[in-house]
């Protein structure tokens, strides 16, 4: 594509508000405070990941620098010095509890590098 043409109406007056609500959502669901690579496991079928890694009684747990957010049990925040082998770990202990527990098999959302080839990233 080399080219496009966009059409803009104009707005309704409430756009602003409703940014500002869902950075609010946002905001108070997620763990914006730390740094983490955003939600680590595709959502099971009918269920939601966080819910079940809590329900498991993970949240909070950690390898290393790598915890399982308090706030939501989706994420897995860096605490500081988290190396690629704590969050991997981690990962790996909330899969097998969740599974041990649930009968579900949490697969990883995130990409590593290592999986991915991408000229880009050189």
């Amino acid at each position: 594509m080399l080219s496009a043409t966009f059409e803009l109406l104009p707005d309704d007056g409430g756009a602003k508000e409703r940014m500002l609500a869902c950075a609010r959502e946002r905001k108070e669901k997620q763990p914006l405070s730390f740094p983490s690579a955003g939600s680590v496991f595709k959502r099971p079928k009918g269920r939601f990941a966080g819910s079940l890694i809590e329900s498991c009684g993970l949240k909070g747990a950690s390898v290393g620098d790598a915890e399982v957010s308090m706030l939501h049990a989706g994420f897995i925040i860096n605490r500081g010095q988290a190396t690629e082998r704590d969050v991997l770990s981690l990962i790996s202990l909330i899969q097998q509890r969740v599974f041990d527990e649930t009968g579900v098999q949490l697969e990883r959302e995130v990409k590593l590098l290592s999986e991915v080839s991408c000229p880009c990233i050189c």
